[in-house]
């Protein structure tokens, strides 16, 4: 969890032998115990679920997001190089694709901790293709060759919505660099703290261990343990819960948490960007998670940021008399 040490390795047999004794050893193991301690407190009292971490619709895995990755970085004392940086540009098609190269430097002593690589590409399908209606599909083109999505309609029935070849990849090229720039920072930060395992958890042992339980205890026989002592406290503890305005078992990160001031304050700048109004933004949150914008949940509200950053402006246009795509799970876990 540190930054690494050089240690003396010899070649022995064709075996490495590393030296030290056991002294050394223990002196270490008990150095890591205290490290990985701080770090679970940092989870628990810094970190904010579905704003530095979570996981991703569609995805099984917990994942940290860029503002997590600031906030490691932020703990470790390390700040973010940007070495090389390669690019293929064809004005021709507009299409783009470029890799980029980061380092994670100690500010302290500017020895450089980490290093990896990100690559983002205009041929990746979400910058590639854009979502339309039978209008929007150029001439010479048959619908029929295209791939299309179902949608309800407010009316009871449905329309379709065809996959069509971005024209304008050139406006993409910016938000690509900062996709690559972004994998890159994310992907070393991890390496380079040793929190890449934590993140290759499922959501509920990563969860689990920022509680400080054993690994494990979401299996069947922890939570039967843990069903039986909620039976047995549940009536005891729930005058005490009143009292405390607590509902549930009152773990952080619970699907009941409220969203936070960044979360909302992001929704209204996604708007923003599609020139909507706030009255807008509220509406398409009203009629895409059946709540109004301030009773979100911080579930809701990473579901509802993750939507709004993908769609484009005429899909949230359309929202405001079209509610409720198939595609969105307002939250539900």
């Amino acid at each position: 969890m540190s930054i690494p040490e050089t240690s003396l390795v010899t070649q022995q047999g064709g075996l490495a032998q590393f030296e030290g004794t056991v002294q050394d050893m223990a002196i270490k193991l008990n150095e890591m115990k205290a490290k990985i301690s701080l770090v679970n407190d940092f989870f628990k009292d810094i970190m904010e679920k579905d704003t530095d971490y979570g996981v991703i619709p569609g995805t099984p895995k917990p994942s940290l997001y860029q503002p997590g990755a600031d906030k490691l970085c932020s703990l470790y004392n390390l700040s973010k190089r940007i070495v090389h940086k390669d690019e293929n540009k064809n004005y021709e098609t507009g299409h783009y694709d470029v890799t980029v190269r980061v380092q994670l430097v100690h500010r302290g002593s500017n020895i450089v901790v980490g290093e990896l690589e990100g690559s983002c590409s205009t041929m990746e399908s979400k910058y590639r293709y854009r979502w339309g209606y039978e209008r929007d599909i150029p001439k010479g083109i048959d619908k029929d060759t295209l791939l299309s999505k179902e949608y309800p309609s407010r009316n009871g029935g449905t329309y379709l919505k065809y996959r069509i070849e971005n024209e304008d990849l050139f406006s993409q090229w910016n938000t690509v660099l900062k996709m690559a720039i972004k994998r890159a920072y994310v992907g070393c930060t991890l390496s380079s703290t040793g929190l890449s395992g934590l993140f290759t958890q499922g959501e509920e042992e990563l969860e689990e261990w920022i509680n400080g339980e054993e690994p494990g205890q979401g299996g069947n026989g922890g939570q039967q343990q843990q069903r039986q002592e909620q039976g047995q406290s549940r009536s005891q503890g729930q005058g005490q819960q009143s009292r405390n305005g607590n509902s549930g078992n009152g773990n952080r990160g619970t699907s009941s948490r409220p969203a936070s001031e960044k979360q909302i304050g992001a929704l209204f700048a996604i708007g923003k960007k599609h020139n909507l109004t706030s009255d807008d933004v509220k509406a398409i949150v009203q009629s895409k998670a059946s709540q109004d914008i301030n009773n979100l949940t911080a579930a809701e509200a990473s579901n509802m940021i993750e939507f709004m950053g993908k769609a484009t402006t005429d899909d949230l246009l359309d929202l405001l008399g079209f509610p409720g795509d198939a595609d969105f799970d307002g939250g539900a876990q």
